[in-house]
């Protein structure tokens, strides 16, 4: 497995409402966080970049951690932001787990 931090001074983008996760779908198991047992959600942004394109990332994040007032457009910064990629019974896997999101105020 590949962990690889990544800079969460950079602000973030909030492109759409967390959406929770589940472990079983189908029979509404949520997706827990192994530390906390917390639900977690998966929470869409937009990490810009110097000269380049914008750059979209879907990050899963414990529930109890993402601001209630978080709104689309917002710009965020993300605690703990990693990228995860491993191998599983011949495929390949990759997501973005943060510890917590934080709103940032305009100016």
């Amino acid at each position: 497995m590949l962990v690889l931090p990544i800079d969460g001074s950079r602000m973030l983008l909030v492109l759409g409402l967390p959406v929770p996760q589940f472990k079983d779908k189908a029979n509404g198991v949520a997706a827990t966080d192994r530390v906390t047992g917390a639900p977690l959600a998966e929470v869409p942004l937009a990490l810009t970049v110097e000269g380049g394109q914008p750059q979209v990332l879907r990050v899963s994040v414990p529930q109890p951690s993402i601001p209630k007032d978080l709104a689309v457009g917002q710009m965020v910064r993300a605690a703990g932001l990693t990228f995860i990629a491993g191998e599983k019974n011949g495929r390949a896997w990759q997501i973005f787990r943060a510890e917590s999101l934080t709103g940032v105020k305009a100016g």
